[in-house]
């Protein structure tokens, strides 16, 4: 059977009649004479796992849907042997000419080393992929007032899924809500029933502020099991001594998860009442958007990311592309927020007769795949008016 299953029973026993921190190391050294370097591995970041409170039959919680994508596969994933599947790469040269088939291959074979070492590396997380719950709801954005979810949340992600031409229907945005209230209903009677949460988070708006919401749904429960969360590092040290910045739980690979299990901690009834407290808080304050600024959660005007935007709009030529602009943006500032708020605030620009449209995007894809030209360009000169604290151009 293989390794990390069979250990699974087993772990559970052992444990159960040692204290952790004596027993985690007395069990790799009574075990290690009968492994392989990669058993032993998987056995050492398994235990270390186990002993933070990483054990099996956990319910995940993540806030987008490719994290909880990736998290589903990170449950088994290093589990048996490697086996190598179609690997694509995307090589873009500075100069615009095309890369030879020599730099694809190596390429490719770089490509299918780093998979094969992220497999051989991983610790599976041991659990199922229908114990991942996603709650992606982009929080961070417009009201929050109601205390279910209902039509402002929908209204919200209406909004934000506008950006496609083709846009949902009004029965798939329904479908989509109704989902998410039957999750978050089988989530609360679980946790109501003594099974423990372990809830990843980030610095991302969107992913902190669900975090604060799901405190506030999980402190309603009189009774409940252990809730624990693990939190994103801002950056991380990678083994070519480079630093990595991370951004969300979206960015992670399957085989990432498993390092972060340790970091996790259970929160305490004082935490739980504290983040339902401060999103209480945030409902009466409905602002329309919510950022994290040193590190805490709060409410913020619809212009508050309007500089960085005006910014690389001035930088532009006369004529430009809405689509390389916004990300620029997205790759340059790393705000933690999506396209769409981007896009949102560009087309307010349009309607204020700062921009203008030259083109049409096409009729199946995004809005702002499309070419834009500054209006008056001579006097594009943007600063700050001091007592509405609105940016506006000078004219």
């Amino acid at each position: 059977m293989e390794l990390w299953v069979s250990l699974t029973s087993f772990l559970h026993k052992f444990f159960s009649a040692r204290p952790f921190t004596r027993a985690s190391s007395l069990f790799i050294m009574e075990t290690a004479h009968i492994l392989t370097a990669k058993e032993a591995h998987i056995l050492q970041r398994g235990v270390e796992a186990f002993v933070m409170g990483g054990r099996m039959n956990m319910i995940e919680v993540v806030f987008s849907q490719s994290a909880q994508g990736s998290l589903k596969m990170a449950q088994r994933y290093g589990v048996g042997e490697y086996h190598s599947g179609v690997v694509a790469v995307f090589l873009h040269e500075g100069d615009g000419s095309q890369p030879t088939q020599e730099e694809v291959r190596a390429a490719q074979k770089q490509a299918e080393e780093m998979a094969r070492r992220d497999w051989e590396t991983a610790v599976p997380l041991g659990n199922t992929g229908s114990e991942v719950f996603c709650f992606e709801l982009a929080w961070s954005v417009g009201e929050i007032t109601e205390t279910a979810l209902g039509e402002q949340r929908r209204a919200t992600l209406q909004m934000l899924h506008s950006i496609w031409n083709l846009q949902l229907g009004e029965q798939e945005l329904d479908e989509e809500v109704q989902h998410m209230q039957r999750e978050l209903a089988a989530l609360l009677k679980r946790c109501a029933g003594g099974e423990n949460v372990r809830v990843w988070y980030s610095h991302n708006p969107d992913e902190m502020c669900g975090l604060y919401w799901l405190m506030a749904q999980l402190h309603t429960l009189q009774h409940r099991g252990t809730i624990y969360l693990v939190k994103l590092p801002e950056w991380d040290g990678q083994e070519d001594d480079s630093i990595r910045m991370y951004q969300g739980w979206g960015g992670i690979g399957p085989g990432e998860w498993g390092k972060f299990a340790s970091l996790q901690r259970e929160a305490r009834e004082a935490m739980v009442k504290a983040c339902a407290m401060r999103w209480q808080a945030l409902q009466a304050e409905n602002a329309p958007l919510r950022v994290v600024l040193n590190g805490k959660l709060q409410s913020a005007p619809e212009h508050i990311y309007d500089s960085y935007i005006l910014s690389e709009l001035e930088a532009q030529e006369e004529e430009f592309s809405e689509a390389k602009v916004i990300g620029t943006i997205l790759g340059k500032y790393q705000l933690g927020i999506g396209d769409a708020w981007i896009a949102r605030r560009i087309d307010q620009f349009i309607q204020n007769g700062r921009l203008e449209a030259t083109t049409l995007p096409p009729v199946d894809g995004l809005t702002y795949c499309r070419m834009l030209r500054k209006k008056n360009s001579g006097g594009w000169v943007w600063h700050q008016n001091s007592k509405i604290n609105l940016w506006r151009r000078e004219i």
